[in-house]
């Protein structure tokens, strides 16, 4: 017996909701990579390494910024609409929260009397708004042949 798989067309309520949220979700990324992350350090001006140690420092180099891997993130999740399934959105989603987990974790390390600021807040809800986005759309169902003859033993 040959089973094959396929997709549906999914609902338009599905596919709009889908679009909305990753769209929502991308613009929070967005908009919290460029809104401060610490008292008076943007994202966008926040180093890199926030996510694995305790130096928090600026950086002239936009690349090498958290906000610049949330923007790259938030992309992504744009990028995942092309995508039938929504994966690339859910990983984006939960690249996104992980990202905002590693750096609350080193801040709440840090023996000075830091704080997470709103940006890096906003950037934590549109990563998942994203992740909750991959999962609206067409879903794969499984399909039997049209000539197969299903016999009750």
């Amino acid at each position: 017996m040959t089973t094959t798989y396929g997709t549906t067309s999914g609902t338009a309520t599905g596919i709009g909701a889908r679009i909305a949220l990753t769209l929502l979700g991308a613009a929070g990324l967005i908009i919290g990579a460029f809104s401060d992350w610490m008292p008076s350090i943007q994202g966008t001006k926040l180093d890199m390494r926030a996510f694995w140690t305790t130096n928090f420092r600026s950086t002239g180099t936009f690349v090498a910024t958290a906000g610049f891997a949330m923007i790259v993130v938030g992309l992504v999740a744009v990028i995942g609409l092309a995508m039938e399934t929504g994966w690339l959105t859910r990983l984006a989603g939960a690249v996104a929260v992980v990202g905002f987990v590693l750096f609350a974790i080193e801040v709440y390390r840090s023996t000075a009397d830091e704080m997470i600021d709103v940006g890096a807040w906003i950037a934590l809800a549109g990563g998942v708004v994203c992740l909750i986005a991959g999962f609206f759309g067409p879903r794969q169902v499984l399909n039997a042949p049209a000539n197969t003859v299903i016999v009750d033993e």
